[in-house]
């Protein structure tokens, strides 16, 4: 009987390891933004850093410390750069800010405490931005294994979105760092009604979470995808899969329907794997002390 029993409990224990990975559940909820955020501030990029959210304007030079929970400002980091700039993604390593640019493709890093900001070397030059205005749109920073990764929405041709991984280089000490190339994986956009519009690292998981979405005219879709990543840092290409969010769209069109800018621009999560979303509320020329016409909105995905 025991000889019987053995390969059934082989056959049970194989079938249970071999299911697919099960993701997470999550609630939508606003977090609502103090007016200041309602003026046309354009915030493109977001990241979570030791218990703050900091929100970066597309096209005023300031960043915005925020409290995750009710959504208070805390204060505005203002910086000066050098060159024409529309910052489209941020992320964190080090107890820094690093902030990628679309217009004059560059990478700054931003001190959050006193606004000190600089230019980072990469080994190759960041690609332009397109014809259609697509370019340089988000950034990740992987602790882990030294890499940071860089969105780029879509191609001259609009037919695809790119994703660069570059080692992170130290020279001299570790108060410098320069970025070196390593690969670059091509995702396939169905039409230019498709985009990617930022990505974040999950330490947890060891994946890339990436902010994809659909629009034409009135209708627009939300969506969240994810690429695994292997023990040397490279991202998996045929990983990349959907996260489903229970009426992450229907939702979003809710909130449309309130005057919210549903131009989903920022993607970060906590430490608890609670992921925060940020939107776009202006378009063309930003005056940053005006109001817009659509409101900021910061949504929470609360992990169950």
């Amino acid at each position: 009987m025991r000889k019987m029993l053995l390969p059934f409990a082989i056959l049970v224990m194989l079938s249970s390891t071999a299911q697919p990975p099960q993701f997470a559940q999550y609630t939508i909820e606003n977090i609502p933004l103090p007016a200041r955020l309602n003026d046309q501030v354009c915030i493109s990029g977001m990241n979570y850093m030791n218990g703050k959210l900091y929100l970066a304007s597309e096209r005023c030079p300031v960043v915005f410390e925020t409290d995750p929970v009710s959504g208070n400002l805390i204060k505005e980091i203002s910086f000066q750069v050098p060159q024409d700039f529309e910052m489209e993604g941020m992320t964190s390593y080090r107890n820094k800010l690093y902030l990628v640019t679309e217009d004059v493709a560059a990478l700054y890093e931003l001190d959050a405490t006193n606004g000190n900001i600089k230019a980072i070397e990469t080994s190759i030059p960041l690609p332009p931005k397109s014809k259609h205005g697509d370019g340089m749109e988000g950034i990740a920073a992987n602790d882990k294994n030294q890499k940071f990764y860089l969105l780029r929405e879509r191609n001259e041709e609009r037919t695809q979105t790119e994703l660069y991984t570059f080692a992170i280089n130290h020279s001299g000490t570790d108060q410098n760092l320069n970025l070196i190339y390593e690969s670059k994986i091509e995702i396939p956009l169905d039409n230019p009604q498709w985009r990617f519009s930022d990505i974040c690292y999950d330490p947890v998981n060891n994946q890339l979470l990436c902010l994809k979405s659909f629009s034409k005219g009135k209708l627009r879709r939300q969506y969240l995808e994810a690429i695994d990543i292997d023990a040397n840092g490279q991202l998996k290409e045929d990983t990349r899969r959907n996260i489903p969010v229970t009426r992450f769209s229907e939702i979003s069109n809710e909130y449309k329907d309130q005057d919210y800018s549903m131009n989903l621009e920022g993607i970060t999560l906590d430490e608890k794997g609670n992921i925060f979303i940020v939107s776009d509320n202006t378009s063309g020329k930003a005056l940053c002390d005006k109001p817009a016409k659509e409101k900021t909105i910061l949504l929470e995905l609360k992990k169950q």
